[in-house]
């Protein structure tokens, strides 16, 4: 690496030039709320119980889609920036986010969508889902949201963040790079768009199709706006700054009683390190020692602070002071990965404090 480079990744905290395909957030919030239901599953009335079990059967089934669609990325090869599973919140609006690919031509906005039965597109822009017996015939036809239409509305929400946020950013500029598309990703749903007008028809595609939609979009920004590396992580750092977690009440969607979401137990009482003072979180010394060594891991490995952990995962740290790995991995986002690399310090620091 040359000394420039040297001190320009010193500087910023990020790798200079991007080689491969590297995912700035690979979490599936839905496993965690499959976690949930699971449990409340065991302690819910039979015919809720049913219910929760269908609504994680369709959880799972989505879940293995956007694995696909990972895997692609994964496979592309390409110097791209990849954020999965977004929930964000901007000036009151929100969007749910499948993925978000980041090149220097272009920012691709995913929506996966795995289901059983094939899709109808119609000349208007309708999608039929269809329901065929085993003999091929159709037994039951439903519509659905439009995808394209939800596409619509989470592109729209990142135009905005980004040209608010960036100065130089203008709706000229967005509408050069800021794409979106729909993936189909059950290999054995049929796709019908014999009736669909040709616009719709560029916005679906298979999910085997992804890396060369990819390689065509970038070619074909020849003119238009383009990112330098660090304008490509500035805007995975604006997206993953609005992104929230999508936080479900269980105990109110399958209308349980507090009681039964949370069965009796008796827990000994144990003095949380954050209830013996009034002073906000952040001013507390776990939460500046936790904060620290985080900042020095982040220069150490030049990368920044919250690939490390965020704060809201400093903040569980301190609610449950883990002293174990075991512990530490069922804070979300602690993987086998990270407990090995910070596993050992965090449970030092948790230790002085209990």
């Amino acid at each position: 690496m040359a000394f420039f480079d040297v001190v320009k990744q010193s500087i910023t905290g990020k790798p200079i030039n991007l080689t491969e395909p590297t995912f700035i957030r690979d979490e599936c919030d839905a496993q965690v709320q499959i976690e949930k239901m699971e449990e409340l599953k065991k302690i819910a009335p039979s015919e809720i119980a049913k219910q929760i079990e269908q609504d994680i059967k369709m959880l799972s089934y989505g879940i293995s889609g956007e694995n696909m669609v990972a895997y692609e990325l994964k496979h592309s090869y390409m110097p791209i920036l990849i954020l999965r599973d977004l929930y964000l919140e901007y000036k009151g609006l929100t969007a749910q986010i499948d993925y978000v690919v980041i090149d220097t031509k272009f920012v691709l906005i995913i929506e996966c969508k795995k289901m059983t039965g094939d899709i109808e597109v119609t000349n208007t822009g309708d999608f039929i889902r269809l329901f065929k017996n085993a003999a091929g015939k159709v037994y039951k036809k439903e519509g659905i949201y439009s995808p394209i239409v939800q596409n619509e509305r989470h592109l729209e929400l990142i135009k905005r963040i980004l040209c608010d946020e960036i100065k130089s950013m203008t709706e000229k500029k967005c509408k050069d790079f800021l794409r979106s598309i729909i993936i189909f990703a059950n290999p054995k749903t049929i796709v019908n768009m014999k009736y669909a007008k040709a616009d719709t028809k560029k916005l679906i595609i298979r999910c085997d199709q992804l890396i060369a939609h990819m390689k065509n979009l970038h070619a074909l920004n020849k003119d238009g706006t383009w990112f330098a590396e660090e304008g490509m992580y500035r805007v995975a750092e604006l997206l993953m700054a609005y992104h929230k977690e999508n936080v479900v009440d269980y105990t109110q969607k399958y209308g349980l009683t507090s009681q039964v979401n949370r069965p009796e137990k008796i827990v000994e009482e144990q003095p949380q390190p954050t209830s013996t003072s009034s002073k906000p979180i952040e001013e507390t010394p776990i939460y500046k020692e936790l904060r620290e060594y985080r900042l020095v891991k982040s220069r150490e490995e030049k990368i920044k602070p919250y690939y490390i952990y965020n704060n809201a995962q400093m903040e569980q740290i301190i609610a449950e002071m883990p002293a174990t790995y075991g512990e530490l991995m069922q804070i979300k986002g602690f993987a086998d990965k990270n407990c090995s690399k910070y596993g050992d310090a965090i449970i030092d620091i948790v230790k002085k404090y209990k």
